[in-house]
């Protein structure tokens, strides 16, 4: 009778040693399953932001921003308000000069301000292609001689005299 309660028991031990091996294994193959599944949902975002990013254009961009700011901020020029939001953002910018994200602000309420004031997104992208064509036109004075901290302004053509 011993032989048998040691054979039950041997077997009793057996059992809980593989149901112990078993739920290591459950549990390393549902951790693996886990990371599978993170990174399925990281390769689906990134291919959903591949597939916006195809399709992004700059006016399509005001399109958009022009349709949520008008729901989310209201109708009209806004203009005071907005300036106002520009200048809260600089002094964020002089706080940490190297954070995108309050650099992007002021882009954004630049941009918020330019369709408020009456201009289309084809406007807009069209003012800033010129605008920065016009700088590359410009002469400006060589930067290393220019103190960090002080804008640097292009050089003015000297001034035609009348002609008599």
């Amino acid at each position: 009778m011993a032989d048998v309660l040691q054979q039950i028991e041997d077997l009793v031990s057996l059992a809980i040693a593989q149901r112990t091996e078993l739920k290591r294994d459950l549990g390393s193959r549902n951790s693996l399953l886990d990371k599978y599944n993170e990174e399925n949902e990281k390769l689906n975002r990134e291919l959903a932001e591949a597939k916006e990013a195809a399709g992004w254009t700059l006016v399509s961009h005001l399109e958009h921003q022009r349709e949520w700011s008008s729901k989310t901020f209201g109708p009209g020029p806004r203009a005071e308000g907005i300036v106002d939001h520009i200048t809260k953002e600089l002094a964020e910018i002089q706080q940490a000069p190297t954070d995108l994200t309050e650099w992007i602000d002021v882009v954004i309420l630049a941009l918020d301000g330019s369709w408020r004031s009456g201009h289309s997104p084809e406007e807009i992208v069209s003012a800033l292609r010129a605008k920065q064509l016009k700088n590359e036109s410009r002469t400006w004075p060589d930067w290393r001689t220019e103190p960090t901290d002080k804008a640097i302004c292009h050089i003015n053509p000297p001034a035609q005299e009348p002609k008599p």
